[in-house]
This record gives C-alpha cells, structure tokens and sequence, in this order.
C-alpha cells in the first residue's frame, strides 16, 4: 500500500470522504503532501477520542490542547499548520464556511502565540549571547560539575546536576530535540569507544529520519563520563559503561525521564529552552559559513527538508560570514 493511502486509510470516515476534492484542487503538490501529513496528525488525536471529526471551533480548540499536552514538544506554529490543512480539507471538501470561520480563528490564534513567543525567544537569545553565547553555557557545565564534585557520591543532588550539565554539554554539541534526548538509550543511541571517545546517533521521533553528531567532542566525553560514573573512580568506567549498556543515559535505569525534562533542566541552569541552543547553533553556523549554512543547519537540527527549517535557512542568505566555530569550540574547552 502507498505511504499517502495508508495515511488516508486511519483518516476518520467524513474526512476521507472529503480527500477526493482536496486531491483534485488546484494547489501545489508539494502543499497537497503538507496537508495530508498535517491532517494525519489531527487524525491520531481524534482517533484516540481527544476530539470529534466535525470540522468546527470546538473541535480546533480540542486539537489544539491535546497537541499541548502530548510528550513531544509541539510548538503554536506547528499546531496552527496542522489545523490549516483541515481547513483545506473543510475548504475544499464543502464544509460549512462558518463552521471553517472557528477553525481559522484558533489557527491564527496559534500563529499569534507563535509571533509572541518568537519575540520572547530572540530576547532570551540575545540575552544569552550578550553573556557570552555558547562560552556563558560551558562555564554553567563547569559550575555544575563542580557543585556536583563537593556532594555527597550517589546523593540524589549530585545525581541531578550531572543530568544537568549533561544535558546542557551534549544539546551544545548537538541539538535535539527534547523529546529525542529523553529516550536516549547508552549503547545504542550513545556509545562510548574503547579510546574513551562518545558518538551520538539517534532515529528521530517527529521526523523518522536518523540524524548524528558522530564523535562528540572529547570535553563533552568527560562530562558524559562523569555522569554515568556519579561518584565512582574513573578506573571503573569501562566496566561501568558495560553494566549501563541498554540503560537511559539520564535516568541510569530502564525508565525515561518525561520528554519536555531535558528541556526544564538546561532552562533551569541557563536560563532558556533546549529550542533556543537549537537557534543559538544555526546563528552560529551561519555566521561561521553563509553559503553553506542552510544546509548544515538543516543536517544539524534534525529536519527533514531546507523548508522544514526555512526560518534558519531564510537568514543564511545575507549572512557574512564572520565567526569562526572553532574558536569557540576552543573557548568551550577552555571553560569546562
């Protein structure tokens, strides 16, 4: 069966009835294909009884707030595009206008909340970077890995501000999103070499696709290291990484943190999501090589498409190229 027949198939019934006349309108193929990934989505929430199929307010609203709720880390934008390809669906499928009039009220009302959080997240941003960028969020590891050496070993304490300074070493190193992080499996997703080296590659939830760092940077190694050891001497950590495999890096155990966790850790200890390290990193990339930017931001976030992150790759265009990202690297190593 077609990958887009199979989506269509788990559609509730009135709405497959209506894919014929969206199929037939006269729009992009490529939006076509967003809007029946988008309606796929909704279609999960109201198959699990989280909404009706009836194209109305009340049923955009009751999207929207499950897709606020669910584990992975949706964002306002994502919701409202997930809603415009119902409202395509409604549109072209015949659906009563001011029934689609409610849906379009939440779809801006979510693309309004995108706008104000953008806003917001350029102000943490900059804030961030006027402390320093990415050299402020290495000297925050080195502090916690301090903090963490004068406690108590096994302490609970000391447990949580290694997760901490883990979270914050590896999202700087690679980005991911926070839903991915938490179910990071030792072993598999993250290895550890005999030589002492750390790699990193993991199949993405949202996406499908596997995206990877490969070898981690030898001070994120160390950081790694200390967690998994909590306390221990480092002579053990062969053994310890054997008695680990097939263990949650975070958690040590068979059970996963929550998926937003790894995001309120590095908020907590840095003051701003994961999402924005995501951002800080393509300004960086960007910054280091213009005329390539977009397609290593693209590579290094985990989308799937140049227009999945057209937002990163729009400001690559005009973009001199004037930081070089091995100084900071250097500059990180230093600080840790």
């Amino acid at each position: 069966m077609h990958r887009e027949d199979a989506l269509i198939g788990s559609w509730p019934t009135s709405w497959q009835t209506m894919y014929p006349f969206l199929r037939q309108a006269r729009i992009k193929a490529s939006s076509k294909d967003r809007y029946v990934a988008s309606i796929s989505r909704c279609a999960q929430i109201v198959n699990a009884g989280g909404a009706n199929d009836c194209l109305t307010f009340y049923t955009a609203y009751c999207l929207g707030e499950a897709f606020k709720a669910s584990e992975t880390d949706i964002r306002p934008i994502t919701i409202a595009n997930y809603l415009e390809g119902l409202i395509a669906l409604g549109k072209f499928g015949g659906v009563n206008a001011e029934a689609l009039d409610g849906m379009r009220y939440m779809r801006d009302a979510f693309r309004d909340e995108a706008k104000l959080g953008e806003k917001l997240k350029v102000a943490r941003i900059n804030d961030l970077i006027r402390k320093g960028g990415f050299e402020c969020i290495a000297e925050v590891i080195g502090d916690l890995l301090v903090d963490a050496d004068l406690l108590p070993d096994h302490s609970a304490r000391k447990a949580l501000l290694l997760q901490t300074a883990a979270c914050c070493a590896v999202d700087m190193n690679k980005p991911a999103r926070t839903g991915d992080m938490s179910n990071w499996i030792i072993g598999s997703d993250l290895r550890r070499e005999t030589d002492g080296s750390w790699h990193l590659a993991w199949n993405q939830r949202k996406t499908g696709r596997k995206t990877e760092a490969g070898e981690l940077w030898p001070e994120i190694g160390e950081v790694l290291d200390e967690l998994i050891l909590c306390g221990r001497p480092s002579r053990l950590i062969h053994i310890r990484y054997r008695e680990l495999v097939g263990k949650n890096w975070l958690t040590l155990s068979d059970v996963a943190r929550p998926a937003k966790w790894p995001s309120e850790r590095i908020k907590t200890a840095i003051g701003v999501p994961s999402h924005d390290l995501r951002t800080l990193a393509a300004d960086y990339m960007r910054r280091h090589d213009p005329e390539i930017a977009a397609r290593v931001i693209a590579t290094h976030l985990g989308h799937g498409t140049l227009e999945a992150g057209e937002e990163y790759s729009t400001e690559c265009k005009s973009e001199a190229a004037v930081r070089a990202w091995q100084n900071d690297r250097q500059k990180i190593a230093q600080a840790v």
